[in-house]
């Protein structure tokens, strides 16, 4: 195992329950930089501790079935795959907070911890920043049910109106959004009568919901 993952396992290690074996991960290669390994450890180390400040205060749970089984260190090793195309630090800080997230109990349906992973592995830092956006406009009693009309002039700073468009697509190519009917009832907070009437809005599907379930992403998206 290289010395670049095994620079890990002590942090890891502070998660209760967590003791990862370093002949599991014996031939292990990872193409990230120190660099980037170096800030991944140092924010798997924030992550790990605000994770036990709510254990502590019994405000949350570890799965502990879970982090002792071999599905966890997969989703060790899905987290630094991803961080090998992080393309930012803050990329890099989101993939440590879902790993983290990965460890806690979470009431039922159960989540597809690796395929949420695998989804955050191919998000792009600039698809990133409007999912925060995203959640940002939403409702935040129920953003799951909410929804952004697709011809809504809505952006953000930084980015040109195509910019915003083309990384909401990129969302949905992922499986985070949806294009659902608007009615014109679901119209009816729009500016004039002119604007309203039959179209699409986009919708957060099952899938963001686990992203964001791992990642506390209105917490994280409150943060940057």
């Amino acid at each position: 195992m290289s010395q670049q993952l095994e620079r890990l396992l002590p942090v890891l290690s502070l998660i209760p329950g967590v003791n990862i074996p370093a002949g599991v991960l014996q031939g292990a290669y990872i193409a990230a930089s120190q660099r980037k390994l170096a800030q991944l450890e140092q924010a798997l180390h924030y992550e790990i501790g605000l994770l036990n400040q709510k254990v502590a205060a019994g405000r949350r749970s570890i799965d502990q079935e879970y982090v002792r089984s071999e599905a966890f260190t997969a989703n060790v090793m899905q987290a630094l795959r991803a961080a090998e195309v992080a393309e930012t630090e803050r990329k890099l800080r989101f993939i440590a907070r879902a790993l983290a997230g990965c460890t806690l109990v979470y009431p039922a349906p159960e989540l597809d911890r690796f395929q949420t992973l695998r989804i955050i592995e191919g998000i792009s830092d600039r698809e990133l920043s409007v999912f925060f956006e995203y959640f940002r406009l939403l409702d935040p009693i129920d953003p799951y049910m909410d929804m952004i009309p697709v011809d809504s002039q809505v952006s953000i700073p930084g980015l040109t109106r195509q910019q915003f468009v083309a990384a909401l697509l990129g969302l949905e190519q992922l499986g985070l959004l949806s294009k659902e009917t608007l009615t014109d009832r679901d119209g009816e907070w729009q500016d004039t009568p002119s604007q309203r009437g039959a179209g699409f809005a986009w919708k957060l599907t099952a899938l963001a919901r686990q992203v964001a379930s791992l990642s506390q992403i209105e917490a994280y998206a409150d943060e940057q």
